[in-house]
């Protein structure tokens, strides 16, 4: 019996922060993957094969018409393949495939990451009125959508999504091969992993690491990541040679850097449009290699630690309490050893991608047992 197929969609692949995408491929156990994308975002995990509809880039028309769900490109890559399900990747990509799902009679599933579904809709962007136009539809047909945490699933029914369609599926990570950090053992250095941007939180990092330096002067600040605040953290930089700039990393090295750290910090808020971290995948892999955590109590941030034993969750919105909680296991070694044994351990019994994606392939059975049932009535 030849294995299911699954249709794996994102409008671009793959960017560099993509590793949830390629990693959803990458384990999946008892179904193949078709990746498809409107074009390229670059080369990053090339050991993914995608299918681009348009490899030389889409032009605004051929994007528009995907969108108004016209693309000729598509069906014909749906025809040619034949999946069993469609699995797009953020609520406005399932928006867009709502009508070619329901043309080939396909069940759609949608993973919900965090800003394509807090964020406000502009309203004079094209985009997001078409998004509109097919928001209503995706909550009437898709299949089943998986928010990543508990805090999104409350965000989708408060939008009128279903509940016995709104199934909250953490995404995993993969368990790392080497015996976990001892981040006792580690210099006094606090990581940032992150895009620079305002809502990851990056400013009121710099802020509190004043206030920690000032109590510990051997402390250190690594930033890994890029952004439009980067002139602000070049800035810093240059004024602090305690506080050093990798710019963006491959996950190799990120992880490499990671396990130098005596704690990683992500301390999402709320943006000014709404936009609101969903998870934070990037604490679950700090976790999994023994390095404790400092992230926000306000958004999906807080469902990936234990709060007070594998890290801390504090007040996103000021530098105090985070100053507080970075001091707190620079200056006892024994504390961080212990929040990061504990940290490996909450990783490893609930966000292990095996496991996960275990989970996942049981939700594609029952969705495709669901759909077969109701072509059997009809």
């Amino acid at each position: 019996m030849s294995r299911r197929r699954v249709l794996v969609f994102t409008e671009t692949a793959l960017a560099l922060s993509e590793t949830f995408i390629a990693a959803h491929c990458r384990h999946l156990q008892r179904y193949n993957y078709i990746l498809a994308a409107l074009s390229s975002s670059g080369h990053h995990h090339s050991d993914i094969p995608r299918h681009l509809l348009f490899p030389q880039g889409s032009s605004p028309t051929q994007r528009l018409a995907f969108r108004l769900g016209l693309s000729h490109h598509m069906d014909r890559l749906i025809a040619q393949e034949r999946p069993d399900i469609i699995h797009a990747h953020y609520l406005t990509n399932g928006a867009f495939m709502v009508p070619y799902a329901e043309r080939h009679n396909i069940p759609l599933i949608v993973t919900v990451h965090g800003h394509d579904a807090t964020r406000a809709l502009r309203p004079l962007s094209a985009y997001d009125q078409v998004y509109r136009f097919w928001h209503k539809r995706l909550r009437q047909k898709a299949a089943t959508v998986l928010p990543v945490s508990n805090f999104l699933r409350a965000k989708l029914l408060a939008d009128g999504f279903p509940p016995g369609r709104t199934l909250t599926h953490y995404l995993g990570v993969k368990l790392p091969d080497r015996i976990p950090v001892d981040p006792a053992a580690n210099p006094p250095r606090i990581l940032f992993v992150g895009r620079l941007v305002a809502k990851k939180g990056i400013d009121q990092v710099l802020e509190a690491f004043n206030v920690v330096h000032a109590s510990k002067p051997d402390a250190e600040l690594h930033i890994v990541g890029d952004g439009p605040l980067r002139d602000m953290v070049i800035s810093k930089t240059q004024t602090s040679p305690a506080i050093i700039w990798h710019g963006a990393q491959p996950p190799e090295r990120t992880q490499e850097i990671m396990a130098s750290a005596r704690l990683l910090t992500l301390p999402s808020r709320q943006a000014r449009n709404g936009d609101v971290e969903g998870l934070g995948l990037v604490l679950l892999e700090a976790q999994a290699l023994g390095i404790p955590i400092v992230t926000s109590k306000d958004s999906g941030t807080a469902e990936a630690l234990l709060d007070g034993e594998t890290g801390f969750a504090v007040d996103p919105t000021g530098s105090q309490d985070l100053a507080q909680a970075f001091l707190r296991l620079l200056q006892s070694p024994e504390l961080a050893r212990s929040m990061g044994k504990s940290a490996t351990r909450f990783v490893r019994e609930n966000f292990d991608i095996t496991a996960r994606t275990q989970i996942l392939e049981q939700i594609y059975d029952s969705v495709l047992e669901n759909h077969s049932g109701r072509e059997v009535q009809a």
